[in-house]
């Protein structure tokens, strides 16, 4: 099992790469020998992520991107087609939530969710899949959410955008894979991501309260994220696609 999840410095892209559960992913694909190539809008923190990741002797560059629109999607396609001519797997990993009621929700904090949720995925997928389709094994993975298998309260655009990408996930499953690409869906829990540890530090979440819903009774690390992710990437998952697979330490069982 081991050998299959071994990469050849094979480019492996994830989106919002700079830190949380995208830093993650990259950091354990990295360790699998692919090339991480991280993405996102902010370049310091994908400066520093991209040391990290070298720190430990593994592989990593860093594109800057906003994935959420489809002028940077297309040269970001680009830039890898020019480098690396093919690409192992993406994950799309970018994402933001907002909470509000739905009849208190503007149009544009919508419309801003679904471009970033959704749109850059639907971006990400198609500029990329004639890449993974050069490849062998290639693997699409869509980081999702328990939110988007079950609802939450007063999150009614982020539970949409991640129901979509759900579905999407299945959808693309089905069209593409005859031609041998996978694509699966990971719908992680509540996670100490940075930004996760911002509403905690703002009395935003009440940890006890989130504790009480799983039945680990804590959140998850990213890391505990980041490595199924980087299984789902792997040759080792080669007869998994169109899963969701859920990664809440027992949040939506009960």
């Amino acid at each position: 099992m081991f050998e299959k999840m071994k990469m050849n410095g094979e480019a492996v892209v994830v989106t919002g790469g700079g830190a949380g559960i995208g830093k993650s992913t990259a950091m354990a694909v990295a360790e699998m020998g692919a090339t991480a190539v991280i993405c996102g809008r902010t370049e310091a923190t994908l400066r520093d992520a991209q040391a990290d990741i070298r720190a430990r002797g593994y592989a990593c560059e860093y594109m800057m991107a906003d994935v959420s629109k489809e002028e940077d999607v297309v040269k970001l396609a680009a830039a890898v087609a020019e480098r690396w001519g093919s690409v192992k797997a993406i994950v799309n990993n970018a994402g933001n939530n907002y909470s509000a009621l739905l009849h208190e929700l503007q149009t544009p904090k919508w419309n801003e969710l679904i471009a970033t949720n959704l749109d850059s995925v639907y971006f990400m997928c198609r500029e990329f899949i004639p890449l993974l389709l050069k490849s062998k094994g290639p693997s699409i993975v869509n980081i999702a959410s328990t939110f988007g298998v079950i609802g939450n309260a007063k999150m009614p655009v982020y539970c949409a955008t991640k129901g979509a990408v759900v579905n999407l996930t299945r959808q693309l499953a089905i069209d593409y894979g005859a031609q041998g690409l996978r694509v699966n869906s990971v719908c992680p829990g509540s996670t100490l991501s940075p930004r996760y540890k911002g509403y905690l530090d703002k009395g935003m979440v009440d940890m006890e309260a989130v504790k009480a819903r799983i039945m680990l009774r804590r959140p998850a690390e990213c890391d505990e994220i980041g490595n199924v992710a980087a299984f789902l990437v792997s040759d080792a998952a080669s007869f998994m696609t169109g899963a969701t697979v859920v990664v809440d330490g027992g949040q939506t069982i009960h």
